[in-house]
């Protein structure tokens, strides 16, 4: 299964009204304009609504009437994550800061894996304000490569150019072999790389390991490059605390092992960041913006 989503309102003319609306309005109507969205959605969509329900009942174990409303939250923060457009792609970097509630961002852990010289991969997913933590990134004086699938839409393409500047570019990893060694070039010249883990593009390369007790599978790419580049990997994540304001959470960084069973060395990786995006999402489960089934058919029983 490939996880490659979709939704028929993912248009360049949805994403302009917002654009040109929301920006021209107080902050403090942007969270009940935000509501009366989500609820919209969340009953337009109701192949996603599904979906999502199931992810909440893998991840939660709640009752439905619990699920029901979690999974609206997830809509909700679908909102918060397209308005911040309007803001993030733009924003100095003091703007950003001011947009965290704690000034702790892990910069420390960063520069430190930095100062080794083989470049940092930063793995993260498809939680909370990925955009945001992008250009986090950019304040440790190198260019940010983020290694995505870049989606055939015009829209997609829009929201991109917004998120690509000086220090921060995308890398379309649907490229293949010629994606690859242009992140490892960039390790080598000690860059960065972000890379979200939480979705299956490459059938052939990923590996399947418990997750909220049921086996999922995720991409093994970025922990291949690791082990190529000798560079560390650090699982990390920008969570919404409340409307449009963000905090940081961060893992460990991962070392890249070579025992010379390849395939054991990149799974133990993989296990220890899926590790750490698991106890993420147990205390902010409304903030994974997965809107498809993430487990295969008939895990759920």
């Amino acid at each position: 299964m490939t996880h490659w989503y979709q939704h028929r309102y993912h248009t360049i003319s949805a994403h302009e009204i917002v654009f040109a609306i929301i920006p021209k309005l107080p902050r403090i109507v942007h969270p009940p304009i935000a509501a009366i969205t989500a609820l919209l959605f969340y009953f337009l969509l109701r192949d996603e609504r599904r979906a999502v329900i199931r992810n909440m009942r893998a991840m939660t174990g709640a009752n439905n009437v619990v699920l029901r409303w979690k999974a609206y939250g997830v809509f909700y923060s679908f909102c918060d994550f397209i308005v911040s457009y309007c803001y993030v792609p733009h924003a100095s970097h003091q703007e950003l800061l001011a947009m965290l509630v704690s000034e702790e961002r892990g910069a420390e852990i960063i520069d430190r894996c930095l100062a080794e010289g083989n470049g940092l991969i930063v793995w993260t997913a498809h939680l909370g304000n990925f955009e945001f933590a992008s250009r986090l990134l950019e304040m440790h004086n190198r260019v940010v490569h983020v290694a995505r699938v870049v989606e055939d839409n015009p829209a997609e393409s829009m929201l991109r150019e917004l998120m690509t500047n000086d220090r921060l570019r995308i890398v379309d990893v649907s490229q293949g072999v010629g994606a690859t060694i242009e992140l490892l070039q960039a390790l080598r010249r000690n860059e960065i790389v972000a890379m979200q883990g939480d979705r299956v593009y490459q059938e052939g390369f990923c590996a399947k390991l418990p997750f909220f007790g049921r086996e999922a599978a995720f991409p093994l790419g970025p922990f291949f490059l690791s082990l190529v580049a000798g560079c560390p990997l650090l699982p990390g994540f920008v969570v919404r605390e409340r409307w449009l304001r963000y905090r940081v959470v961060m893992g460990t960084p991962i070392l890249p092992v070579d025992t010379g069973n390849r395939e054991a060395d990149l799974k133990a990786g993989l296990a220890q960041a899926a590790g750490f995006l698991e106890a993420t999402l147990k205390s902010f489960p409304e903030q994974w913006l997965n809107f498809f089934e993430f487990w295969p058919a008939g895990s759920h029983d």
